[in-house]
């Protein structure tokens, strides 16, 4: 019973996952994702009931489209798969708690969102900050404690920090990857948010020397952080969680 109550969750969350990553494709280019039916990027073919399953569609088309045959962007399998690995891990360290279960389901879909978003158009949109934000409040307003005057110095030093890099090494880093880092350092504290910033540094490094050696990417080309930093933000999340039993 464990086994398909935690297989139903996962799959659970990867149909949200699926839904996360629609939003992350089209909000950004303002393209309706209500009444707009989903369609392959490519050749634009209207997509039909069965090649819409999560996981199982991308698989079962061996990770092409049906109609024009162009290879799918493995973003779209990855996004489901975390999905549903996150939604199980939620479960599992929050059944108990419902409030904080959905508190921390939303600000990690927005992550997702804006991982998408940023790796398809190299932005984030306010507008997902600012709900991000939102999604962080709530969270720091569900905690047992809540500190806030620790929050706000670590947002302030963080910002500042990250915005005087910024002036001095223009290019380095994005407006909206400071917003980003701001913003989760309201959530986290001081130095897990350093941990953060090196862990996804670390990923972000290793992603680019991979695509560099493998494809012959060209060294300047512009690599999406907000990925490797909302990845690097649900590991330590976790890993703060098991650190603590």
């Amino acid at each position: 019973m464990i086994i398909i109550a935690y297989a139903s969750i996962f799959y659970f969350g990867a149909i949200f996952g699926s839904f996360f990553t629609v939003l992350g494709t089209r909000i950004p280019i303002k393209e309706n994702f209500t009444t707009t039916r989903s369609h392959c990027v490519h050749c634009q073919h209207t997509l039909h009931t069965q090649d819409l399953f999560p996981i199982f569609s991308y698989v079962r088309h061996r990770r092409k489209c049906t109609y024009c045959k162009t290879k799918i962007d493995p973003m779209y399998f990855t996004s489901e798969i975390t999905s549903g690995f996150v939604a199980c891990l939620l479960y599992y360290f929050y059944a108990t708690d419902l409030l904080q279960l959905l508190v921390l389901a939303f600000v990690f879909s927005l992550l997702l969102v804006i991982s998408i978003a940023d790796y398809l158009y190299l932005l984030i949109p306010d507008r997902f900050q600012l709900l991000l934000l939102l999604g962080v409040v709530l969270l720091r307003a569900t905690l047992p404690v809540a500190d806030w005057p620790a929050a706000f110095i670590s947002f302030l030093v963080i910002f500042s920090l990250l915005f005087f890099t910024g002036l001095a090494l223009p290019g380095g880093i994005g407006g909206g990857d400071v917003k980003l880092l701001s913003i989760l350092s309201l959530a986290f504290g001081l130095e897990p948010t350093l941990f953060i910033i090196l862990l996804a540094s670390l990923f972000a490094g290793f992603c680019f020397l991979h695509t560099h050696l493998t494809n012959g990417s060209s060294l300047q080309r512009r690599l999406p952080f907000g990925p490797f930093l909302a990845a690097s933000a649900v590991v330590v999340h976790f890993a703060q969680i098991l650190l603590v039993l």
